[in-house]
């Protein structure tokens, strides 16, 4: 059974058991238990202005937590990455249901509006957050502002600022800054030097990322008729996960161009084409492994792998353990 929560219910679910000063340098740990879970929030400041948070959650049951946000003009910048585990959420009137899932990093300001999350009984969500506050970041770029991606532009020079959610893919340069985070072998003033270096590593690559991408054509200007035709398309990928028409095709059946229908789709579902056609596959694959109604092979052919071990792959890679000892693991 699912649990639906408020930001108040959730609350009132948790204990927070110790806040402990582990070093010298005021790093703490907060360790939370309750009814639902246990879990724990490592936060550890660094010089200039820039701080890490290692989030480590385990839920005991299925919950859908339900938050209704408010906040200030923010004064730090915080990107999130996907070390382990698997969060749906959806940022109504901005974002269709996204998957926050190894492999994927977001950053977002939402000032006020509803968000939905969907967490996993037994799945341990893992996050790294790198944090710098926007006065450091202002002055590290100095004249340079004009070369940051767009939405830290807009943060750095305290202009209007728009609700935006980016989800973005980590490369495997950021992946290891990641690993070598959570098995940092330092201790004192070491740990504090080399974890400033690699959080300092990990802002450097994302915004570098971040500015390849923002170089690709300004966003297009669609209309309602062409808002209709997207969710078409992502209907239609819905109902063909086995065989998907390709984007030319796509794009002729809902009566876009080629560019409209890849620009528009990732303005309006905050993914790909193909993005969210894996998104599915994946959702529709764990669901029939669940079900425990086909066996490894056929749900990788239904879902439109005609390679066994691509799909084992991908599969590992989105939920973090093989299909089949996640069938295993049902059936115990």
């Amino acid at each position: 059974m699912r649990l639906t929560l408020s930001d108040a219910d959730w609350g009132e679910l948790w204990q927070e058991d110790t806040t402990i000063a582990q070093s010298d340098f005021s790093e703490q740990v907060c360790q939370f238990s309750g009814k639902i879970g246990r879990g724990s929030d490592r936060y550890i400041p660094l010089r200039n202005g820039l701080y890490l948070i290692i989030c480590d959650y385990q839920l005991w049951e299925d919950v859908t937590l339900d938050n209704l946000s408010s906040y200030d003009y923010p004064n730090y910048l915080c990107i999130s990455f996907v070390v382990s585990g698997k969060v749906r959420t959806i940022h109504h009137g901005l974002t269709d249901y996204v998957f926050e899932v190894p492999g994927k990093n977001h950053i977002e300001f939402v000032s006020e509006g509803r968000e939905t999350e969907d967490w996993s009984a037994g799945d341990r969500i893992i996050k790294i957050r790198v944090g710098i506050t926007t006065e450091v970041l202002r002055e590290m770029s100095h004249e340079s502002v004009a070369t940051l991606p767009k939405e830290l532009r807009l943060l750095v020079e305290e202009r209007e600022l728009p609700p935006f959610y980016r989800l973005e893919t980590t490369t495997p340069e950021m992946y290891m800054a990641l690993q070598q985070i959570v098995n940092c072998p330092y201790q004192g003033w070491t740990r504090q030097f080399y974890l400033e270096s690699k959080a300092l590593e990990l802002l450097i690559l994302w915004i570098s990322q971040a500015n390849k991408l923002d170089k690709t054509p300004e966003l297009c200007v669609l209309s309602p008729s062409d808002i209709d035709c997207l969710y078409r398309a992502k209907d239609l990928l819905t109902c063909n996960l086995r065989q998907p028409p390709s984007l030319l095709e796509l794009a002729r059946q809902v009566g876009l161009n080629d560019r409209k229908l890849k620009q528009g789709f990732r303005q309006v579902f905050g993914t790909t084409v193909f993005g969210y056609l894996h998104d599915r596959r994946m959702q529709q694959a764990q669901q029939l492994l669940i079900a425990g109604q086909m066996n490894v092979k056929e749900t990788a052919r239904l879902v439109g792998y005609a390679s066994q071990s691509s799909f084992n792959a991908a599969f590992k890679k989105t939920f973090g353990v093989n299909p089949k000892a996640l069938q295993r693991g049902v059936k115990q």
